[in-house]
């Protein structure tokens, strides 16, 4: 099997170098099935040029540095040879090998950068071919070198595998029907070693994931009327960490069909009372999703300082254009908390809230359903004059409010139904969230990724 592996690319190489050289124009006759015959095992005479290597290493390491070495051709006839194509070949040997596992780069003879090589696709193992010079003319007697450097990449399977190079060669001495040949190096053994296991330095510690503010939305509505007016609602966050944190909020929407950013006007009370757009983003995992970050341009600004045992509510107000599609959605609360030294980012989100979009020639007799207050137990330390939770939407009642961020700083009771402590939604799978410290900082997209089949089954109701 190793010498049917190895016969096998040779030939294909012979027939690949001769048929490419007749697209590419040059010396037609290569293409004939003649040259075909020039491959080992089938020529009638040797190729007066020799191929051989030097610095080949016997093993490389998946994974590890590039391995450098070089292809000598020598002309052994007493005239002119021309080499009008080359190759190098890795062949698989049983190793389970393919193209993606190698890179291949190469300086010509007299070159002094290095070159990607072609990938020829199909066959087994690798296959390059080396397009300049494009005619290498070797006087009699010299030596061209080909220098090459090989990369196995990390997930290449260890084993044994049989680099080689070949060439076709013209000789300019001979009938036409007589002048190609091929010239190859034989196929010497190469070793690839598994990638080396990661190692964490002795001093080194993982980091400690940082402690995460609780978060959720109070009174969303259950329908929105495309073209209507902005309905108000809150989000609420919550320090129960035991320390005091800095966290970045934001708002996604997630739903099954795609909602244009250019439909939804989200918009947010800042710390001067004024009423800022949000700031639309996306993920190119979910297209039909969005998050928008509650973002003003002063990075200080838009983090939000949560004492210990803190809860914040910050006033939101949501519309939709009237060219907005008619969808069933939900809408998910996320706070990134920003890491202290020797911590990781962390991130948490809150239940989901559902809600659909209407005509605005639609009567929208949705029945009303209660929304959990995600904190009850801030509400006592408002004034009767200001309440929060669920009656607030609808109260008339102006928010108390820190710059227009509402403040109560009270004990936080010992469950919270509304705003569980893992921080995750209600959907059977959590959600993963990256980039709330880019988004602190002006950069970046947030990923939300979260699978809601019960919300997939009920978009189909």
């Amino acid at each position: 099997m190793h010498i049917r592996h190895r016969r096998f690319l040779t030939a294909t190489a012979a027939v690949t170098l001769a048929s490419g050289l007749a697209a590419a124009g040059a010396l037609a006759v290569l293409a004939a099935p003649e040259a075909v015959a020039a491959a080992p095992g089938s020529q009638s005479r040797p190729s007066p040029v020799t191929i051989t290597f030097s610095g080949l290493p016997g093993t490389v390491r998946a994974g590890g540095a590039p391995v450098e070495f070089t292809a000598t051709l020598r002309n052994t006839a007493d005239h002119r040879l021309d080499v009008p194509s080359s190759a190098f070949v890795v062949a698989d040997t049983g190793a389970g090998v393919g193209q993606g596992h190698f890179r291949l780069e190469y300086r010509p003879p007299g070159g002094t950068q290095w070159l990607d090589a072609r990938v020829n696709a199909g066959g087994v193992g690798a296959f390059w071919t080396l397009d300049q010079p494009a005619v290498l003319s070797l006087p009699a007697g010299a030596e061209a070198g080909y220098r090459l450097r090989l990369t196995v990449t990390a997930d290449a399977p260890a084993g044994r595998v049989a680099p080689g190079f070949n060439s076709v060669v013209s000789d300019p001495a001979l009938p036409p029907e007589q002048r190609a040949a091929e010239a190859g190096s034989g196929y010497p053994d190469l070793l690839i070693a598994p990638a080396a296991a990661p190692s964490t330095p002795p001093s080194a510690t993982p980091a400690a994931p940082a402690a995460t503010a609780r978060v959720g939305f109070d009174g969303v509505p259950t329908a929105f009327t495309v073209g209507g007016e902005a309905k108000p609602f809150r989000l609420v966050l919550t320090n129960r960490s035991g320390r005091d944190l800095r966290v970045v909020p934001a708002v996604v929407f997630q739903g099954v069909d795609e909602l244009p950013p250019q439909t939804v006007v989200l918009e947010f009370r800042t710390a001067d009372g004024q009423w800022r757009e949000a700031t639309p983003g996306g993920s190119p995992e979910h297209p039909a999703w969005l998050y928008f970050g509650l973002r003003t341009g002063d990075r200080n600004a838009d983090v939000v300082a949560l004492a210990k045992g803190e809860s914040r509510t910050v006033d939101l107000r949501l519309a939709f254009t009237k060219d907005a599609p008619i969808l069933f959605e939900s809408l998910v609360a996320v706070a990134g908390t920003l890491p202290e030294p020797g911590e990781s980012a962390a991130e948490a989100d809150g239940p989901a809230a559902d809600f659909i979009t209407v005509p605005a020639t639609r009567a929208t007799a949705v029945p009303a359903r209660a929304v959990p207050d995600p904190d009850p137990a801030p509400e006592a330390a408002v004034p009767s004059t200001a309440p929060v939770g669920p009656a607030a939407a609808s109260s008339g009642v102006p928010s108390p409010a820190v710059g227009g961020v509402r403040t109560a700083a009270v004990a936080a009771p010992a469950a919270d139904p509304g705003l569980p402590s893992t921080g995750g939604g209600t959907a059977a799978e959590p959600m993963a969230i990256t980039g709330a410290a880019a988004i602190a900082l002006g950069v970046g997209t947030l990923v939300v990724a979260r699978r809601r089949d019960r919300v997939r089954r009920g978009a189909g109701n």
